[in-house]
């Protein structure tokens, strides 16, 4: 099996030097990189540098989407300089020189920087290689740099668009480009990369980790949907459901864990963020950031919130505050089984490995813990005697002032009782985890697809059937009717509850012009006593929550409005360090 590469080998070769900051004063089509690309293995070393690049990470070896799901009312991050609070609007300023913005911006720039060069340079060795080979590479690298483009355009609006190697003098005078002017350039490049695939002869699933003709069409839908394309979005994506190549996995859970993804290769599993199973790193962040300070005095940093909790419906397919199955009291029963899979609740049972020994592969022992934020004891299973005990000292419980569920009116402080499930892997040690981090899957294309029919008020049997697919594997009942309204409502409640933690709610958000809206209340967590249930929420038309009623019973993070109405606060700003160095570039708006 081909391996996706560290980003070590460009550094190197220096063929992409000068790539840390896109504006950088330094020629990246070099002297190296305009005589390397004379050979197939020449080539995929570049290709490997290009998806080394398309692995974003904030901070460390977080997965950046993940990271970014905290700007969401799906989810919050407790510490951090007060700079990198990444609740919009909360724990600020946040501002133009803020590390999250910057992060993003240098990184998704990288991507295309490496894109280009390798597209431009390979162009000389056409010759020889096999055409077959020349066309999965070249596919693969457009493919690759259409996805760093979608989420520049999700993030920050009108990007500095450029599909070909630039001078140092172009970094510095190119301007921005109109959304709809860069989609309507990539379209054409996921076409050929889309025929590109067929030519090569490339099977629908390929390597684990690689792009191939699915994702493609998925980055294409993506693209589409940012400028309310519906229809590209639905031909799309049909083309990926006609297809039959892919399909949804039987356990939702699997998609989560090293060894499900493995067997999973490119099924569900479009495109994966992975990391090399034989050397310690790199390595993924993401399971020593969500699971509960009490184990092992992790850091506990990012948290599902309580309006992705209430998102879930009653087993009965109806929202909480219709549902007659659900209580408040008992607030884990009777739920869509995504709840469980998704995030821990209060009384649950969490494993983790806490052991490598050996490093690799890592083996038990692991610990099991009872996640219990009202209470200074923990319950932690005893190995010996294979009984919970009780321990005292519990870091998470909430009468503990220095525990990350007091309130407080900085970003230093503040949980919300929950804790995320979604790939806690216990076959992995939680610290050095190497579980992939999902980009694209098959359930996401799914619901673009009906999202897309929906909006051109095309209610058929196939986006029930689409709709439907998605809801039966996690053991919900069917949806049979619907007008356009309550569907719109639907779709986006289920791309919520499904996608969940997987960095897809914040371009959602925005292109259904809501950020501002979900965001703009305090965020709130658990009942502060556990035998005082808060009351359900209401929900507007748009799905969202209103905690007004409930909120002196509730947890409360921060005493700070999680976003105000700003209306800069629906893109990023671009970093004032390339501002400086490109005096054309127009910042977004009230920044």
């Amino acid at each position: 099996m081909k391996k996706i590469v560290s980003i070590l080998f460009v550094a190197s070769l220096g063929l992409f030097a000068g790539c840390s900051k896109f504006l950088d004063r330094q020629p990246l089509d070099s002297a190296s990189s305009a005589t390397f690309f004379q050979t197939e293995a020449e080539m995929d070393l570049g290709l490997n540098g290009v998806y080394a690049a398309s692995f974003w990470a904030f901070p460390n070896n977080t997965p950046l989407l993940f990271a970014i799901e905290a700007t969401t009312d799906l989810a919050i991050k407790r510490t951090g300089n007060a700079e990198d609070q990444i609740a919009m609007g909360d724990g600020g300023p946040f501002l133009i020189s803020n590390s999250l913005p910057s992060t993003a911006w240098t990184q998704a720039y990288k991507l295309v920087t490496r894109a280009n060069i390798l597209l431009e340079g390979m162009k000389k060795g056409e010759a020889n290689v096999s055409a077959a080979s020349y066309k999965r590479m070249r596919a693969e690298a457009l493919t690759l740099r259409a996805w760093g483009y979608y989420n520049i355009m999700g993030w920050f609006g009108d990007p500095v668009f450029f599909q070909q190697p630039l001078t140092p003098d172009q970094y510095e005078t190119i301007g921005r480009t109109p959304v709809a002017q860069a989609v309507a350039a990539l379209y054409t490049d996921l076409d050929e990369a889309a025929q590109f695939f067929d030519q090569a002869g490339a099977a629908p699933i390929i390597t684990y980790g690689r792009v191939n003709k699915g994702a493609a069409l998925a980055v294409k839908a993506k693209l589409a949907l940012l400028i309310s394309d519906w229809s590209t979005a639905k031909n799309a994506t049909k083309a990926v459901i006609d297809g039959g190549q892919y399909g949804l996995n039987p356990r939702y859970t699997d998609l989560f864990v090293l060894a499900g993804q493995r067997a999973n290769v490119n099924r569900e599993c479009m495109f994966v963020q992975t990391y090399p199973t034989d050397v310690l790193d790199p390595q993924n962040w993401l399971t020593v950031l969500t699971i509960p300070r009490q184990v092992g005095t992790s850091q506990s940093s990012h948290f599902p919130s309580q309006v992705l909790v209430d998102k879930f419906e009653g087993i009965d397919g109806k929202r909480i505050d219709q549902s007659a199955v659900y209580s408040p009291a008992a607030p884990s029963a009777n739920r869509d089984p995504r709840l469980r899979w998704t995030l821990y609740m209060q009384g649950d049972t969490m494993v983790h490995n806490t052991s490598k020994t050996p490093a690799l592969p890592y083996v038990q022992p692991k610990e099991r813990t009872v996640f219990n934020i009202y209470s200074n004891t923990r319950r932690k299973f005893n190995w010996n005697t294979n009984v919970y005990d009780n321990v005292t000292g519990n870091i998470d419980w909430i009468g503990y002032l220095a525990s990350p569920w007091f309130a407080g009116a900085t970003g230093s402080s503040g949980g919300v009782g929950y804790i995320w499930r979604k790939y806690n892997d216990s076959t992995q040690y939680s610290w050095e985890t190497k579980t992939g981090y999902i980009n694209l899957r098959y359930a996401d294309i799914l619901l673009m697809y009906a999202e897309a029919k929906a909006e051109l008020n095309e209610i058929d049997a196939t986006l029930f059937a689409a709709l439907n697919a998605v809801r039966a594997r996690a053991g919900m009942p069917a949806i049979a009717t619907g007008s356009q309204a309550s569907l719109r409502q639907q779709i986006r409640r289920e791309r919520a509850v499904e996608l969940a933690g997987e960095g897809q709610r914040l371009i959602d958000l925005r292109r259904w012009d809501l950020y501002t809206q979900a965001n703009s209340f305090p965020v709130v967590g658990v009942s502060l006593d556990p035998a005082v249930p808060a009351e359900t929420p209401t929900f507007d038309n748009n799905d969202i929550p209103d905690y007004t009623v409930s909120v002196p019973k509730r947890l409360k993070t921060r005493v700070q409005t999680r976003a105000n109405q700003n209306p800069r606060y629906k893109l990023w700003p671009i970093p004032q360090g390339e501002l400086d160095k490109n005096k054309n570039l127009i910042q977004n708006t009230s920044w």
